[in-house]
């Protein structure tokens, strides 16, 4: 399961539980958690796992997305809000697991998420209009998500080296070297 922050807000949480008027033993019973774990998601302790917050907000009245505040929708958010792990979504969309994960995280479609041959209507289907139900958005939606998670990708693979950089400061040196490298004798 992805530990990618998505924007669950408790905030908005709190304000659809009192909106439904819904106690917090009812709350917890339709989404399956202990009571303590809906307290600590409406005070803003803990953020329920992906696969929680579909469940959350049908218990709310509300659709996932509701309960989250997203600066720039990108395709972990699509995918959270449907309540899949990577895994599953990856099923559902006849990837390879490693290959929805690059997808994802990168932005980058592979050939193999291009188009999709629909043998009933003997033609091929365009990425975004064959896997937006499965994200259950629209086509637009998805390339919106899609073209944000392309340009996020800079951003979360320089927070990951400075991480690495932080923990191993040596062992980052020399694989920075080792790219520069390797970047040079390309040209």
């Amino acid at each position: 399961m992805s530990n990618a922050p998505y924007g669950f807000d408790a905030a908005k949480a709190r304000a659809a539980r009192t909106a439904a008027g819904a106690s917090i033993s009812r709350i917890a019973r339709e989404v399956g958690v202990s009571e303590r774990a809906v307290h600590l998601y409406l005070a803003g302790a803990r953020v329920p796992r992906p696969e929680v917050l579909p469940r959350l907000a049908a218990a709310l009245g509300v659709g996932p997305a509701d309960l989250c505040t997203i600066e720039n929708e990108r395709l972990v958010h699509l995918r959270v809000f449907t309540g899949r792990s990577r895994g599953q979504m990856a099923k559902a969309l006849g990837l390879a697991e490693e290959t929805y994960r690059q997808l994802e995280t990168t932005g980058h479609r592979g050939r193999l998420t291009l188009a999709h041959y629909d043998h009933a209507r003997d033609e091929w289907i365009a990425w975004e209009d064959w896997a937006a139900p499965t994200f259950a958005t629209t086509p637009e939606r998805l390339l919106a998500a899609l073209r944000r998670t392309e340009e996020y990708w800079p951003v979360l693979r320089e927070q990951r080296w400075q991480r690495i950089r932080e923990a191993d400061p040596q062992w980052a040196a020399r694989w920075e070297r080792i790219i520069k490298r390797g970047v040079r004798r390309k040209r």
